[in-house]
């Protein structure tokens, strides 16, 4: 499997607070057969605080750590991008990360009761110099709540869909996990990612469980084109 969503760095954002337990999350990743796995820090707590190069300064270090480990899995550089009037400037001159340097870009809406023309307008502006935005976890999100509509209009003007391994898990609750399970009907969906932010918790790595689920509901071809081929497609930049 890939996870595209991952909060393991330390100390950058809400994620841990310590090295040793990105090595912890990246141990269970590699146990649950992740092979490649996209570091997502929030890009606003990363410039507010950092410059973005301490970004790839740990995912070095983690490669390193892995390769040390003997770990079957490799750690890419990407952010979770809040969506503004600056994130298509600032990821054009390598200041918010696109997955893995490529032309896909993992895009937080903003948590609003609905949206407005500035939300088109950026994602827009991002597919008008060659980004293709994936939206992380809509099903989770207020301005999308119960809404699939809304989210078939997205991806029907270039953008695609990630949902989180917990919602399908039923960790957010019955109405995220009924929302994620007739997105996945409506083939809403093109990846599944973890967003993992702790070792041990609600947040901890979950993408295991949920390709479970998802293979035995829907079957294996379909689980292996939303937690391998397509998001190997976004890391590859194909």
């Amino acid at each position: 499997m890939i996870d595209l969503h991952n909060h393991l760095l330390a100390g950058l954002d809400d994620g841990p607070e310590s090295f040793a337990e990105s090595k912890m999350i990246l141990d269970k990743s590699a146990k649950q057969g992740i092979v490649k796995l996209l570091a997502t820090p929030h890009k606003k707590d990363v410039l507010e605080s950092k410059s973005s190069g301490i970004v790839v300064n740990q995912v070095h270090l983690l490669n390193e750590y892995a390769t040390q480990s003997d770990l079957n899995i490799k750690v890419f550089v990407g952010m979770e991008n809040h969506l503004d009037d600056n994130l298509c400037h600032q990821a054009m001159n390598g200041i918010a990360f696109t997955i893995n340097y490529g032309p896909y870009i993992l895009v937080e809406p903003p948590y609003t009761d609905s949206f407005d023309l500035d939300f088109y307008s950026q994602l827009n502006e991002l597919q008008a110099n060659g980004l293709f935005p994936l939206i992380a976890h809509p099903e989770r999100m207020k301005g999308f709540k119960n809404n699939p509509n809304l989210i078939e209009n997205l991806k029907n003007t270039g953008n695609f869909i990630q949902i989180t391994s917990g919602s399908v898990l039923g960790k957010f609750g019955s109405a995220v996990e009924f929302f994620s399970k007739t997105l996945l009907d409506l083939g809403l969906v093109d990846v599944i990612s973890s967003d993992t932010h702790m070792f041990k918790g609600k947040r901890e790595q979950d993408l295991l469980d949920a390709y479970r689920v998802i293979s035995k509901e829907y079957g294996e071809e379909f689980a292996e084109n939303i937690f391998y081929k397509f998001p190997e497609t976004c890391l590859l930049g194909n």
